[in-house]
């Protein structure tokens, strides 16, 4: 299963340290070595790299590891696939309403052999359609689709979050579907199996990797005021409080803080192993 990193804060900041131990994952820890891409919406506009390479070999990763770009949203991607195609690449974007949405997914789907009689198919208007061949792509489109389809302009944000978690639980119903999504005012995120969350604000502490030997003092490289959320599908490092989502959950944030949450009933939390072991079996 390919794994996912996003970072949401209140000012620009740079992913440097947890990209660092992400990226191991990518070659090093980790098999996720089909391809690596990242998205950084900067105050000026969206700066996306991808590669067909595993992180730990891209010349890319290797630049994003050195430049430290400031971004107040950042989305990456190691991908773990049968095929290393760029064009099969996260994170994916496109334009709506004149905004930059980016997107970033991992597990199995049955999306594009779905019969063209599917709801999933015949409820698209395709304005947007896939690059690449990968049903994660496609599932992307599709949201794009149906938000074309139902809001002329673009909704308040309490009805967007509504609707895009109506429609990740739809999506879900087609196979393991977690997700990250923005478009660079907010961060978007989704599990039916792992995704967890960390927010570091004041009083900052420190924070040591699992994948590599790094640690960090945050009040050492932080403001009082900042405050800044990582997701990744595992946690990243072993001393800090981070959050799980629970099966089909969604939640938002903006500026770090969480602005939307949507609990199914009954709510359910995975193990690592089990959620690890569901995507093995995909």
């Amino acid at each position: 299963m390919c794994q996912l990193l996003a970072m949401n804060s209140k000012h620009p900041a740079d992913i440097g340290f947890s990209f660092a131990g992400f990226r191991a994952r990518g070659g090093l820890t980790d098999d996720h070595i089909d391809g690596f891409g990242i998205a950084y919406f900067e105050p000026t506009g969206l700066r996306l790299y991808c590669d067909d390479k595993a992180a730990m070999d891209s010349p890319l990763a290797e630049l994003v590891s050195q430049t430290r770009t400031k971004a107040t949203t950042t989305l990456v991607h190691i991908r773990k696939s049968d095929d290393d195609l760029l064009s099969n690449a996260h994170p994916f974007t496109r334009e709506i309403w004149g905004e930059a949405w980016v997107f970033t997914h991992n597990g199995k789907m049955t999306i594009k052999d779905a019969p063209d009689s599917d709801p999933i198919k015949k409820e698209s208007a395709h304005y947007y359609a896939p690059i690449g061949d990968t049903d994660s792509e496609f599932a992307f489109c599709y949201l794009l689709n149906r938000l074309k389809e139902r809001f002329e302009y673009k909704p308040d944000d309490q009805t967007l979050h509504a609707f895009l978690t109506t429609q990740c639980r739809f999506l879900a119903d087609y196979g393991l579907f977690n997700c990250l999504l923005s478009n660079g005012e907010w961060l978007l995120g989704y599990a039916t199996t792992l995704l967890f969350y960390v927010t570091r604000q004041a009083p900052f502490g420190t924070a040591t990797l699992i994948d590599i030997n790094k640690t960090i003092d945050f009040a050492a490289v932080n403001d009082a005021d900042d405050i800044i959320t990582v997701f990744a599908t595992t946690p990243l490092t072993d001393d800090e409080d981070w959050q799980q989502l629970a099966v089909n959950e969604c939640i938002v944030f903006a500026n770090g803080q969480r602005v939307h949450q949507n609990l199914p009933p009954a709510p359910e939390y995975l193990s690592i192993e089990e959620g690890l072991e569901i995507a093995k079996n995909a």
